[in-house]
């Protein structure tokens, strides 16, 4: 629980730190946005009208129904040709903001045009529809003021400000939990945005302010769809390791020296026929961790199936080998428990079934073989010199698994 904690605040980091900057950049007239009045205007259109396209290139359909609800927003803030008598209540369309942020970051990235997606603009349409027809509605205005706790009447709290808070808190901790339980760049800067909106409506600002913000919006949406989409192609879903792309990718600037180590888990497909795909699963991630944890300046990655390579940039092989040993030993030497189909969601009941059952635990233990080659000689390409590391590899199997050969 600390490390998700722990890793939501490192997500969050950048967008709220650019927040603040922007803030205090703008208020402080550090930055005078002035004589950029026109531009400014433009700006968050351009910004929102790039995230749409990116989005749909990368298939993150959610980011396209996000953005349009927020283009309105923009479009009422500037009065914008055709959206200048778009007016709107501004606690009402505040909280449909948070909730379409909040309730969006669950969909799931199907086709716009399809059923599911005309839905959902559908469902945005009838949003908007609210906004627009209930704006000067006294009832919804009375509803809103809602006072849960009771106020006395020199009070400078806004008579909507219990139920914009309420919506506040729910909407962040939905965010929040989105995100610890399924981390993602844009959940992360979703909550980010979210936090945007609320700081400008709880706080005094003037018109270039909040357009610059919404300027920032569009910066922190394209950021988060490029770094999904760089995740989704450069990471492994499954053990969190860099993919082969990025092993690829990266062996182009890794220099004239270097060592190439290709892994294979021993007897992987006995794994899976004895115990099946979901403790295959289990290996394979098990295998990864300790291979993400190679000391010596390793870099791991899942190559492909039960296969992983760990690259030493600008060592040799000899520097590298007591490193790999050392990976190797600590994998051969886990006990992993079977997990088992009925094994409890909370991990302190988790692990107080294990003390309980301790005797009746099955373990099983996994081995690697290692393959390593060094870049010297005739091996000039990095492919040769991965080829020659999966040879040694292979000599490695016929040696009788559990060993490392050059």
């Amino acid at each position: 629980m600390q490390y998700k904690i722990t890793s939501f605040f490192q997500a969050i980091a950048f967008p709220c730190l650019l927040l603040i900057g922007v803030l205090i950049g703008v208020e402080t007239n550090l930055v005078d946005l002035t004589p950029w009045s026109t531009i400014l205007l433009q700006t968050p259109f351009l910004l929102l009208l790039a995230t749409v396209i990116l989005a749909m290139r990368f298939n993150q359909t959610k980011v396209v129904y996000i953005v349009l609800f927020m283009a309105l927003g923009w479009a009422s803030l500037g009065e914008v040709e055709n959206f200048k008598y778009l007016k709107f209540n501004p606690s009402l369309f505040f909280i449909s903001q948070l909730l379409v942020l909040s309730l969006f970051s669950f969909d799931l990235n199907k086709v716009v045009w399809s059923r599911h997606g005309l839905i959902r603009l559908a469902g945005l349409f009838v949003v908007f529809f609210i906004n627009y027809r209930f704006a000067q509605s006294i009832t919804v205005q009375q509803w809103l003021s809602t006072q849960i706790v009771s106020l006395g009447e020199n009070s400078d709290l806004s008579p909507t400000f219990q139920i914009e808070m309420i919506v506040t808190a729910l909407c962040l901790g939905i965010l929040l939990l989105k995100q610890m339980l399924s981390p993602s760049q844009l959940t992360a800067n979703l909550w980010a945005i979210a936090f945007a909106l609320v700081i400008m409506q709880f706080g005094d600002f003037d018109y270039q302010t909040k357009m610059a913000t919404y300027a920032l919006i569009g910066v922190l949406f394209i950021h988060a769809v490029l770094t999904d989409s760089y995740q989704m192609a450069f990471s492994d879903e499954l053990t969190g390791l860099s993919a082969r792309r990025a092993l690829l990718q990266s062996s182009i600037s890794l220099g004239k020296k270097y060592t190439v180590a290709m892994m294979d888990v021993d007897h992987f497909k006995k794994f899976n026929d004895t115990y099946g795909h979901d403790v295959g699963d289990q290996v394979l991630r098990l295998v990864a961790s300790k291979m993400n944890a190679v000391k010596g300046g390793g870099k791991a990655y899942r190559y492909g199936g039960e296969e992983f390579t760990i690259v030493f940039a600008n060592k040799s092989v000899n520097y590298a080998i007591p490193f790999l040993e050392q990976v190797r030993e600590e994998i051969a030497n886990y006990n992993m428990a079977i997990r088992s189909d009925d094994r409890p969601e909370d991990t302190d009941e988790g692990k107080s079934n294990r003390k309980k059952n301790a005797g009746g635990t099955k373990y099983v233990n996994v081995t690697i073989s290692i393959g390593v080659a060094e870049r010297e000689g005739e091996l000039k390409e990095f492919e040769q010199v991965l080829k020659q590391a999966d040879e040694a590899l292979y000599r490695a199997k016929q040696a009788g698994r559990n060993c490392l050969a050059e």
